[in-house]
């Protein structure tokens, strides 16, 4: 018996060996090294314009010689600890009570890069601590928030979308459909590692690992170190007004035109396991977007386009210069001052900028319309199935393995209640009032189905950040902090849930306990969190190119430390939380609610030509992507 998808079945075993164990002493030394190292890359690279590329490929192979390492040096010494202790090392099968319960297996090593892969990014609550400190804050001293609300802060967001997943494995999980392309190149590797039928097999593969290993490094030293214009490569040489269109510095041009040779830049978007229908879609928006839409407004001058740089995420007064946040915010409650923001001038952005909003409108109101459309009956289905119905051969094999939704529950029990003490204990410091937190839940589990569905089948995330801004927004306008506190527990909830879920596909395709497979990401997206904070408040105090940049200062010598992130999140907070969508989106900035309009009828057309000419493609236009 094979999968219904042939990727699958083509690409992961339909065999399993119940007896290896998982949480051994092996995973908790290297999935801590691991997520530790993971954190402090991502941290520092939050902060960066050019950034070091980590991605989960990167640790299985730094992960699989350390595990082998460690079974070849340990001795098989029964860890000696009494109860209650023994209670959590009495099963090989689960933690392992030894030092070294065997050869290093496939399913400790898949759970090793679970947990380091949870801090490939930076946690997204790190953009409100870095934003208050940039923007917010007068001194760099982190006057704002200490450790103790911060870690509280990051955790609880974090952790809590952990429990949505869970809940949502019938529509995201169990589906044979629902076969989450990243994860076949993520199990294929590991299976190539761990195959004890072809150890020569294993070689060969060693053999061209270390060979692409090496070329890879000479090929990234040369656009990262020696030859930098590699990485933006222009058509040629323009007058200044027209280097705004064909030129990239620093995020500040249109690039029509442009390539780059920086494999960094090229994989963003997983261009080898990400399906080229996908990768279509998405090419065509980013042509349309920055080579043609965006240097088509500001070639006319649209609302004054030729006042700013092109592409530029910053916020603006009417006199052109950078918006001054700190004239028409309250020093003390961080909220806005109508009677300064009335004097001053209203908010300003690029038209480009402005128009990727609504853009950001038409994509979350065209998500439901297209799930509707082409997948309405598997979302039915998940509601009226059980477990044991419409399983491929990867799902039955995971019966023998207890499900835990009792951990799940609790888990959104726990954090919930940690999340509403941490935003009223600290109120004066984030803004938001308890009721937040339960918006914010509902708002991330109702689209969570949708968006989960098309990162399923695509590879490609649908973000939700626009609407939890705009809800808000409206029920408590003013409250620049305040807002992105709920965007981030309604945003990021839904991403760390979409996150799980396919991790929890993952420990299908490697036949993982439930269990340890939440263990795990649970136990990296802990440590990773501290170490987050750690290093955005190390590099904060100490490296004084990131506040020159921000600030635009003379002394900035160095663009690599632009702080684009922290830039565009503040961006966000003033138009969303300081200013308000009722005051941003009038006058000019009112056609972009036409967004959301736009976005619910879109997908009906591509529907509509599917159903008349079944055999010609109509399905593979994805209106959410593009």
């Amino acid at each position: 018996e094979q999968s219904p998808i042939p990727e699958v079945a083509v690409t992961i075993p339909n065999s399993d060996d119940p007896t290896l164990p998982c949480l051994t002493f092996r995973f908790w030394v290297l999935a801590t090294i691991f997520s530790v190292f993971a954190a402090v890359v991502g941290s520092f690279n939050f902060l960066r314009f050019n950034q070091i590329s980590l991605n989960i490929f990167a640790f299985i192979l730094m992960s699989y010689p350390c595990g082998v390492g460690m079974a070849k040096v340990f001795p098989a010494m029964k860890i000696g600890f009494h109860w209650p202790t023994d209670f959590l090392f009495a099963r090989g099968t689960f933690i392992g009570g030894s030092l070294n319960p065997g050869p290093f297996n496939v399913k400790e090593q898949t759970l090793i890069i679970v947990a380091a892969s949870t801090n490939l990014a930076s946690a997204y609550a790190i953009d409100i601590l870095s934003i208050q400190r940039l923007f917010f804050g007068r001194e760099q001293l982190p006057d704002n928030v200490g450790w103790a609300a911060a870690i509280l802060l990051l955790w609880t967001t974090q952790c809590l979308g952990y429990s949505l997943a869970g809940l949502c494995r019938s529509w995201l999980v169990y589906p044979a459909s629902m076969w989450w392309p990243a994860n076949l190149v993520t199990a294929n590797l590991l299976h190539v590692f761990h195959n004890d039928s072809s150890q020569e097999l294993v070689k060969a593969r060693l053999a061209t690992f270390k060979s692409f290993t090496v070329w890879a490094i000479v090929y990234e030293l040369l656009p990262q170190q020696f030859a930098g214009y590699l990485s933006k490569v222009s058509i040629g040489p323009y007058p200044p007004m027209i280097a705004q269109v064909f030129g990239f510095w620093e995020g500040q041009g249109s690039a029509v035109g442009m390539i780059t040779f920086d494999w960094a830049g090229i994989s963003q978007m997983g261009p080898l396991y990400t399906p080229f229908w996908a990768n279509m879609n998405g090419f065509v928006s980013l042509i349309v977007s920055s080579w043609i839409f965006a240097p088509a407004l500001f070639a006319h001058d649209f609302w004054s386009s030729k006042s700013y740089p092109i592409t530029s995420a910053g916020t603006f007064a009417n006199d052109t210069l950078p918006y001054n946040v700190l004239r028409v915010i309250d020093p003390h409650t961080k909220n806005l001052n109508t009677t300064a923001f009335e004097e001053y001038s209203p908010l300003m952005l690029q038209p480009a900028w402005a128009f990727a909003y609504a853009a950001g409108f038409a994509s979350i109101s065209s998500v439901l319309t297209h799930v509707a459309l082409f997948h309405g009956g598997e979302v039915l289905d998940g509601f009226r199935r059980s477990r044991a119905e419409d399983e491929d051969v990867h799902i039955k094999m995971m019966r023998k393995y207890p499900e835990v939704p009792a951990t799940y529950l609790a888990t959104l029990v726990i954090f919930g209640a940690l999340s509403i003490f941490t935003v009223e204990h600290w109120n004066e410091e984030f803004g938001m009032k308890w009721w937040g937190i339960f918006l914010a839940i509902a708002m991330a589990f109702i689209f969570l189905i949708p968006t989960g569905l098309i990162l399923a089948i695509s590879n490609v995330g649908i973000g939700t950040n626009v609407i939890t801004e705009l809800v808000y927004g409206f029920i408590d306008p003013g409250k620049a902090i305040a807002n992105t506190v709920f965007k981030t527990y309604g945003y990021n909830s839904l991403a760390q849930a979409q996150l799980l879920a396919q991790d929890l596909k993952l420990g299908v395709y490697m036949k993982i306990p439930p269990k340890a497979m939440f263990i795990s990401q649970f136990y990296g997206t802990m440590i990773g969190a501290v170490v987050n904070y750690a290093i955005m408040d190390l590099l904060l105090r100490h490296v004084k190119q990131i506040w020159y940049n921000v600030h635009k200062s003379k002394l900035a010598t160095d663009s690599h430390w632009n702080a684009q992130n922290p830039r565009v999140f503040y961006t966000a907070s003033l138009i969303w939380g300081a200013i308000g969508p009722k005051r941003f989106f009038t006058g000019q900035y009112n056609v972009l609610y036409w967004g959301f309009f736009v976005g619910v009828f879109v997908p009906i057309i591509p529907w509509a030509l599917h159903k008349r000419f079944p055999n010609f493609g109509w399905q593979y236009i994805n209106s959410p992507i593009f």
